[in-house]
């Protein structure tokens, strides 16, 4: 079997021949990696099992900064504008050390007072076919390697949401019932729509969705106000998804830091089949594969507070063990991820770790 024969043939319920892998990096790991192995991707460097792909929008970003100035936001010179006018400025260069990918985030939208401001603004229409006119081609390439297509649409609607707003405002907005939040929340869930249609229609396999509503202390916001909220709106990318795949299965996989124990159950009613990062420090995997392994998959569980950095390789090796038991013993659907993208501060030999303990596992 190649990848994704082997991946399909284990969320059907059967026994993989071997768990799929994924090692998400930083540039400055990627760096790393290139030195090391000649190679700057982590799939072709290790023949990982995932291939990825996601949707950029080509904006004017001179549009979006003359429509910030009419509403008075003058962002730095030197900021960084991505789409829907999500903006960040990179901190002095001195203070980062080999982090030199972290950005701090500005809330351009921060001071917005009405709806009509908003509808003012440069949103591009996620509607237009033109985004998504590559996407066919891209999914063939990941394909024609043998790997399994995943599209990534993490940030659904809650964060981008909170992005261009400010988390604070955004929760303050759907206390006050302004409708900022709703029109923000609203405009991001069309967007995921679309964009998850697009995908499911042209042969994607799985679909990563997430916002991070979780703490490691329990849920970033409370269970009935997740439940107002953001569970709709989930609900109904997901339902546009499964609408354009055609009857087709593509895996639904959702990404949350933090323990979102409670909203768990929830999450598979309207459609989750992938539960991702469930962080060892705050989420027990063997317990949630004995609650809802029947039915959900979990993906990731290799910590990056922890094992990653922190631990030995021997640390590394024992952990994936400890993943690839919860499949040879209990049938457990699970990927072996960090459960973050890998920082600087791990070490070039637990990477290793990481990948050949996993790929040295067979299943018969």
């Amino acid at each position: 079997m190649n990848a994704r024969e082997n991946f399909h043939a284990m969320m059907s319920g059967g026994h993989a021949d071997w768990l799929p892998l994924n090692v998400p990096v930083t540039p400055p790991v990627a760096d790393l990696i290139e030195e090391r192995t000649g190679v700057r991707s982590p799939e072709l460097a290790f023949e990982t099992d995932f291939g990825f792909e996601w949707v950029g929008y080509n904006e004017d970003k001179s549009r979006w900064l003359a429509a910030l100035a009419d509403l008075g936001c003058r962002l730095p010179a030197n900021v960084e504008l991505g789409p829907f006018c999500l903006a960040h400025v990179a901190p002095p260069a001195a203070t980062m050390g080999k982090a030199y990918h972290f950005r701090i985030m500005l809330h351009p939208l921060e001071h917005v007072t009405s709806v009509a401001q908003l509808e003012k603004l440069p949103w591009p229409d996620t509607s237009d076919p033109a985004h998504y006119t590559v996407v066919q081609q891209r999914m063939r390439q990941i394909h024609t390697r043998g790997k399994v297509a995943f599209a990534g649409m993490e940030c659904t609607s809650f964060e981008l949401a909170w992005y261009v707003r400010g988390m604070d405002n955004l929760f303050q907005d759907l206390a006050e019932g302004n409708g900022i939040a709703d029109w923000l929340l609203d405009y991001f869930t069309e967007r995921s729509c679309n964009v998850g249609r697009a995908f499911a229609r042209e042969g994607v396999d799985i679909i990563g969705l997430g916002d991070d509503v979780g703490m490691q202390t329990g849920m970033l916001l409370s269970v009935p106000m997740w439940r107002k909220h953001l569970k709709p709106r989930l609900a109904k990318v997901i339902t546009a998804i499964r609408e354009a795949s055609g009857g087709r299965k593509v895996w639904v996989h959702y990404h949350s830091d933090g323990d979102i124990m409670p909203i768990v159950p929830e999450l598979i009613e309207v459609g989750v089949d992938i539960l991702n990062p469930v962080q060892p420090e705050c989420m027990d995997a063997a317990e949630l594969n004995r609650r809802h392994g029947k039915i959900l998959g979990l993906s990731g569980m290799v910590g990056t507070q922890t094992t990653m950095p922190f631990g030995t390789p021997e640390d590394v090796r024992r952990r994936v063990r400890e993943i690839a038991a919860l499949h040879r013993d209990h049938g457990a659907r699970v990927m072996i991820a960090p459960t973050h993208v890998l920082e600087p501060d791990v070490p070039f030999e637990n990477i290793l770790a990481l990948v050949e303990e996993t790929q040295s596992i067979r299943f018969d």
